[in-house]
């Protein structure tokens, strides 16, 4: 076996085989790599869309609320001037339109 080893022809095939296959490996790690990034890039793309949608979802609900709100306040304001104009008959009161 010892004369095999120390033929040059064969420890060059050998050391053209070992470089083949580091290339291969390396490939294939760059290669796993750019999946990855690949992978990330569209896992935040997602996360970003998701979380623009929920932002403008609940956006339109502050806007809801607010509405609703307004309203109420403006109810509550029209009641308010009822009840003073039904129970401020007497002389001394000032109504105020508002």
């Amino acid at each position: 076996m010892s004369p095999l080893l120390t033929n040059p022809m064969v420890q060059y095939g050998a050391l053209g085989l070992s470089f083949t296959v580091v290339l291969a490996f390396i490939r294939g790690f760059f290669t796993l790599m750019a999946q990855r990034q690949a992978l990330q890039e569209k896992l935040l793309r997602h996360h970003t869309e998701r979380e623009r949608a929920f932002t403008e979802q609940f956006m339109a609900c502050i806007d809801r609320n607010s509405a609703a709100l307004e309203k109420v306040e403006h109810g509550l304001m029209r009641i308010q001037i009822q009840l003073a104009q039904t129970e401020g008959k007497s002389p001394d009161t000032i109504l105020v339109p508002y």
